[in-house]
């Protein structure tokens, strides 16, 4: 059996990127601190999650996962995306604080970008095209033979994940979450949407891209067994992606609403005149 190729990635746009956020990051919840947000403490557990997950998306770009991804199986690629767009992605926005997040996003005349790229409706449309149409034979497979393109590929997936994302999680006033009922039609037809090209890949009657066609270890299984293993791990990481968020805000909006309204108003009786204690 021919060897695999594995390895630990070190292209210098990879790591550069992640070391560049790594240092904003401290800069801003160190030095800069006492002016962004005065009076503010460090923020531990925000920083140590933070970083957490810049290791988490080198795992997921820079491991063997990578090479596993690029040369051999679609199910390892489709994991590597999943991570990107429902994991780091959303670890991404809880992990900042919003001290940051609002010079970041509000600062020097960029409210008006941040408004529109942070719509709801945008970044339902651009997460939804991004994740269809890289998934399009062509397209894929041009981004498995030119590196460029496959980093390409994979920034779209993470910002357009942002994008998605903060309609359900933002804590900013200026640009505010959506109200509890159309966060959940949201996370509803974010699946629904993926439902073509899900269908595309499970239950095509071949092999939709020779890279994995051609490769000689695929899980162990037949090439067209493992497409199909990777389209429903598609399916199965969008419905457990927004599933559990859609079960979390639905029963926080009925205890919100179903919540004590105050003590009960008790209606006189003629045993006790309405205008005497009780």
């Amino acid at each position: 059996m021919p060897e695999l190729y594995l390895g630990w990635q070190t292209d210098p746009v990879l790591l550069g990127s992640l070391l560049t956020l790594a240092v904003v990051y401290g800069l801003a919840a160190g030095p800069l601190r006492a002016r962004l947000a005065p009076g503010e403490p460090f923020p531990r557990r925000a920083a140590a999650g933070f970083y957490g997950t810049l290791a988490l998306l080198y795992l997921f770009e820079g491991s063997p996962l990578h090479d596993l991804a690029e040369r051999y199986s679609l199910t390892a690629h489709m994991v590597q995306h999943l991570g990107i767009a429902y994991v780091a992605a959303p670890a991404l926005i809880a992990t900042t604080p919003t001290w940051m997040l609002r010079p970041l996003l509000l600062g020097g005349g960029r409210a008006r970008v941040s408004k529109v790229l942070l719509h709801p409706v945008v970044g339902f449309v651009a997460f939804s095209f991004f994740f269809s149409a890289w998934h399009v034979p062509a397209i894929y497979e041009g981004a498995l033979r030119n590196s460029t393109l496959h980093h390409a590929e994979h920034v779209a997936f993470l910002v357009t994940s942002l994008m998605m994302w903060w309609p359900l999680m933002s804590r900013l006033e200026e640009l505010p979450r959506l109200p509890h009922v159309l966060r959940l039609a949201y996370l509803f037809l974010l699946p629904v949407v993926q439902i073509p090209t899900f269908g595309a890949i499970t239950f095509a009657d071949q092999v939709l891209y020779p890279t994995y066609a051609n490769a000689f270890w695929t899980l162990g299984m037949h090439p067209h067994s493992e497409q199909v293993l990777a389209g429903a791990i598609m399916k199965t990481g969008g419905l457990l992606a927004f599933g559990i968020p859609f079960a979390v805000i639905f029963f926080r909006w009925y205890a919100e609403e179903s919540g004590p309204q105050g003590p009960p108003r008790v209606a006189p009786t003629d045993a006790t005149p309405a205008g005497d204690p009780a």
